[in-house]
């Protein structure tokens, strides 16, 4: 009896020590090493549902809806001072790859006059290319695409000034600016800031508001491309 507790506590100490299981192999690198095809019959789904693994690591099924559903964002503030709120922070491009870029989706408006008509922008980050050679630049700047739409319940474009909100680019700083008609301590303006990191391919957008109560934005979605 006692040779017998001595080699399962031996087994139990030796499996503590090891803490790699492997399951077809010999030589496990991870935790959990499984050299074949894995069924987890309690993750089963007709609707094949994507699975993700909660806060607490627990595996669990999501929607692709739920993945890609837009996210709200509210840049808010009882004052004047110009306050910023990080809209997306992560992945955008593959630094060894000139033609790696992404393009972040956003849909916005503000609760300032002339600026309450949403705006959707699209955040490009990617090389501009040369125009004499057609050779990529070489460092990744962001470009912004606005389109204004339609206002009130007449099909008339509303793009251009005096009509508001007006649209200006700074192209040395990536950022583009949405000035209202509103007037709270200041004419009411947001900006959307793109702070890129050439080495990493990580990027930060941001809104930063200055005269108004908030400014709301939907993050719709980001997409990355690559060389084909």
């Amino acid at each position: 009896m006692k040779t017998k507790t001595f080699f399962l506590a031996a087994i139990a100490l030796c499996g503590t020590l090891t803490a790699q299981v492997g399951i077809n192999t010999n030589t496990p690198s991870h935790t959990l090493d499984i050299n074949g095809l894995v069924r987890v019959r309690g993750l089963s789904n007709a609707e094949k549902k994507i699975v993700a693994a909660d806060a607490q690591g627990v595996l669990t099924l999501i929607s692709p809806e739920e993945i890609f559903a837009p996210k709200a964002l509210l840049n808010t503030s009882m004052s004047a001072t110009a306050q910023r709120l990080t809209l997306y922070e992560g992945k955008c491009f593959q630094p060894t790859d000139n033609a790696s870029s992404c393009t972040v989706s956003l849909n916005h408006y503000t609760s300032c006059s002339g600026f309450t008509n949403p705006v959707d922008t699209q955040v490009v980050v990617g090389q501009g290319i040369n125009t004499f050679n057609g050779q990529f630049l070489g460092t990744w700047t962001a470009r912004y695409v606005d389109n204004k739409g339609f206002s009130n319940t007449t099909a008339a474009p509303n793009q251009t000034a005096p009509d508001y909100p007006r649209i200006s680019y700074t192209a040395a700083t990536n950022t583009v600016n949405y000035l209202g008609s509103g007037d709270f301590g200041g004419q009411c303006n947001t900006d959307i800031v793109t702070t890129i990191n050439q080495t990493t391919g990580d990027i930060k957008i941001e809104s930063v508001k200055r005269s108004m109560y908030a400014h709301l934005v939907y993050l719709i979605n980001i997409a990355r491309s690559r060389s084909l």
